[in-house]
């Protein structure tokens, strides 16, 4: 059965693709204008006119186009032509009409002039060679007026000078810079471009000699080894315009060895014991040297039974300490003293730690651990289990502390109740109304959740009567209830889809209340159920607008999505 479509289809100037024309094997009787079929029986395309069929292949014949009516005309050449066309230009006196030759065929007469030929704007000259063809977009392009005139090469590609060149009246060639140079400079290439540059200078010749300035640019001096001063040996040379600069330097080889007379006074040169000529001043005398100018130690360090005083207090593992660092860190650290009951504060090998005047004197970090219940200093307030603990805080004399002289450290050892937090366990129920309940520990930490997967598995499909749990939150009764999958489904359905029936007119407007444009619509005929197609406007948010191009009797469904 063919798809009813109620209303007109826009394709939006869209191909239909793999369509085929109503096939009919006579003509048909009735029509309206624009009708298209084709008759199978005479193989003829045709179209209704408003009173009759009209053939496309027989009746229709394309007049002969004239100069004033449009109309079809013939080719001079069925041949393709395989040379791209130039494009289109507004050049006057360029554009020639077409005509019919002899065989009525659309030809074009081009008036072309013998020759080559050439114009522009003043000072530009258009560039051929020998074969008569233009060097592309060539050109020698002169500005400028009376004696002075400049000439630029506008070209892609590269200017190629078979000849001399010659520059008169002080003319030159200028770098990437637009410079001319100065005198003495090169031109150099920097890969891409060219720069004038300055002469690089030679250094001629070494002079050993005496002078209190230079004899000839580019000379070098040195100094030769002077006999009263043994270890100065020429270092580097220097030139900057005519000034030579000569560097000094110390050889260790050629150094005078003498035993130090005094060495609070001496100045201390030293080497670095890798055989270099040079020595390294750095200090004037012995006591300015400190200790952290000297390397790392590479041996034990033997202090010959003496003191290392002025210490700082250290900052990192490895640091030294001094002893009143270490006393200090000491003092105060924890001291188990061993068991007592909480109740009489009997300590656990004599003693007592919380009742009148016998009990004993305590320190700070002393440490002890309840081994009978009770109540500690009888404070009803702080009652102490075995396995609870108490440390000293503040010291007192023996007969004088009191409970806030101690922390208590309570471990909650303890059994656990219902009322009371303590050491428990819990299991996970494997009844059948419990199934699905599952366990875990992890460091002392218990998690229980609901395992779905491991639960009892339904022994048929979800049925109308199976029900979900869940909170009623709505205004009245509040709390937990189960309800069936029936009434939960209709609940879902109700607030994301609508269904309605229309049969007035050509405009049929359904009121859905969905509260969003994102639905989907689907027409079918109220009547034969069929599937039908019409035009659909989401007018609102809680409403949408079928049209039909006739009166139809039509139902709507709107499905909410998101």
């Amino acid at each position: 059965m063919a798809i009813n479509f109620l209303d007109n289809i826009q394709l939006n100037q869209n191909q239909l693709l793999g369509a085929r024309l109503e096939n009919v094997t006579s003509d048909p009787g009735t029509a309206l204008g624009g009708d298209i079929i084709f008759n199978s029986t005479s193989n003829v395309l045709k179209y209704y006119n408003g009173t009759g069929w009209i053939s496309l292949t027989s009746d229709t014949v394309l007049p002969t186009a004239t100069s004033t009516a449009i109309g079809g005309v013939k080719l001079f050449s069925d041949t393709d032509q395989s040379v791209a066309a130039n494009a289109v230009s507004a050049i006057a006196g360029k554009t020639y009409g077409v005509q019919f030759n002899s065989s009525d065929q659309m030809v074009v007469n081009v008036p072309w002039a013998d020759g080559i030929g050439g114009s522009g704007t003043v000072g530009t000259v258009p560039v051929f060679v020998t074969d008569t063809t233009t060097l592309g977009n060539s050109q020698l392009i002169t500005s400028g007026s009376g004696t002075t005139q400049t000439f630029t090469f506008n070209t892609s590609g590269d200017v190629t000078f078979k000849g001399s060149i010659s520059f008169d009246n002080g003319g030159g060639i200028k770098d990437k810079d637009g410079q001319l140079g100065t005198a003495g400079q090169l031109l150099s290439s920097t890969g891409t471009q060219i720069d004038w540059i300055n002469a690089p200078v030679s250094y001629t010749k070494w002079v050993a000699q005496d002078v209190a300035t230079p004899v000839n640019d580019g000379d070098l001096y040195f100094l030769e080894e002077d006999s009263i001063n043994p270890g100065v040996r020429p270092g580097t040379t220097t030139k900057s315009g005519t000034t030579i600069t000569q560097k000094l330097s110390l050889s260790v080889k050629s150094m005078t060895t003498a035993s130090p007379s005094d060495f609070a006074t001496d100045t201390l040169l030293w080497s670095d014991d890798d055989g270099a000529s040079t020595w390294k001043v750095q200090k004037s005398h012995i006591e300015d040297i400190p200790v952290s100018a000297w390397g790392d130690a590479t041996s034990t360090v033997d202090m010959g039974s003496q003191k290392i005083i002025d210490l700082a207090d250290p900052t990192v593992a490895q640091d030294a300490a001094t002893k009143a660092y270490v006393d200090s860190a000491v003092e105060g650290g924890l001291n188990v003293k061993g068991g007592f009951n909480a109740a009489t504060g009997a300590i656990t090998g004599g003693g007592n730690l919380t009742v009148g005047g016998s009990r004993v004197a305590v320190a700070v970090g002393d440490y002890y651990v309840v081994t009978v219940a009770g109540n500690f200093f009888a404070n009803a307030a702080t009652p102490l289990t075995p396995g609870d603990s108490v440390l000293v805080q503040t010291a007192a004399a023996a007969g004088a502390s009191i409970e806030d002289d101690f922390a208590v450290i309570q471990s909650d050892t303890d059994l656990a109740t219902a009322s009371t937090v303590g050491i428990g366990n819990v299991n996970a129920s494997t009844a059948n109304n419990n199934e699905g309940l599952s366990l875990s520990y992890s460091n002392g930490t218990g998690t229980v959740g609901l395992d779905i997967k491991g639960g009892l598995s339904a022994a048929t499909e979800l049925a109308d009567d199976d029900r979900f749990a869940m909170f009623q939150g709505s205004a009245g009764a509040q709390g937990n209830f189960s309800i069936t999958s029936q009434l939960m489904a209709d609940y879902f359905r109700s607030k994301n889809s609508f269904a309605g029936t229309s049969a007035s007119g050509t405009s049929h407007a359904f009121t859905h209340n969905l509260n969003s444009s994102d639905v989907i619509v689907q027409v079918y005929d109220a009547s034969t159920l069929e599937t039908v197609y019409a035009n659909v406007d989401r007018t609102s948010v809680n409403q949408v607008t079928v049209t039909t191009a006739a009166t139809a009797n039509i139902r709507c469904l709107v499905q909410k999505i998101g």
